[in-house]
């Protein structure tokens, strides 16, 4: 029986079927176990299992088919190296620059982990991580807030990421190879809505990103939290990776 080393057990479930789904030991095409097999492979009750098909759903990596079970939907990501730094966010625009658009590093520490974002970079819940806060704000008024989290380790290797100035371009020592990224959207917390000037019923847009290193190993972490009327634009590159 595979063993559980942290809290929440379907956090480490999911990356566990994550994990074989990257590497290629489950493809698309093949069926996600049963809730009652994955409860009895790991000792867990049948609905602590179910959140497990819950989640890699919300991953994209698997989708419900009634009458048959659950089964995976994505193929292993590209072995390509992603060009460029850690998740590079703009405020979408017809013009090159809005006006009164702007973009600031608000904090670039180490932290201790907060439990969820310990479960996604596959830390322990009392581990420090790098934080970086960067608000992004649009005539005077916040429009999103990106936090990102990387392993404290890093931080040798990647010096920038504990530097205030907003990170733009390639980033010596920081080497993705691929990421992942699920969309959701919710009311906003009490401090969301009085830093984004919306009612509480409003709604925000919340865009998590994993980036990993050629290992499949996470090196990043990212929640972006913005306004339900704010256009928001990813953007990668990614190049053969020659190494």
């Amino acid at each position: 029986m595979p063993k559980l080393a942290r809290d929440a057990p379907y956090v480490q479930i999911i990356e566990h079927y994550r994990r074989l789904i990257a590497a290629g030991k489950l493809r698309d095409g093949d069926m996600l176990p049963s809730g009652r097999e994955i409860a009895g492979q790991f000792g867990v009750s049948v609905a602590t299992a179910a959140k497990v098909a819950t989640g890699l759903q919300a991953l994209g990596l698997v989708t419900p088919r009634p009458g048959a079970g659950t089964v995976v939907t994505a193929p292993r990501p590209p072995g390509d190296r992603a060009q460029g730094g850690p998740v590079l966010i703009t405020l979408a625009a017809r013009g090159p620059v809005l006006p009164g658009a702007g973009s600031t590093v608000t904090e670039a520490g180490i932290t201790d982990a907060p439990g969820p974002v310990a479960a996604q970079l596959g830390t322990g819940p009392a581990e420090q991580v790098v934080c970086r806060r960067q608000v992004l704000a649009r005539d005077g008024v916040t429009a999103a807030v990106l936090t990102s989290w990387f392993p404290a380790g890093l931080a040798q290797s990647v010096p920038a990421l504990l530097e205030t100035g907003v990170l733009d371009g390639e980033i010596p020592g920081f080497r993705p190879a691929w990421g992942e990224d699920w969309l959701s959207a919710r009311p906003p917390t009490s401090a969301e809505a009085r830093e984004f000037a919306i009612k509480r019923g409003s709604p925000v847009l919340v865009a998590h990103t994993r980036t990993f290193d050629n290992d499949d190993r996470v090196i990043e972490y990212a929640e972006l939290v913005s306004r339900a009327d704010t256009r928001v634009e990813y953007r990668y590159e990614y190049k053969p990776d020659l190494a």
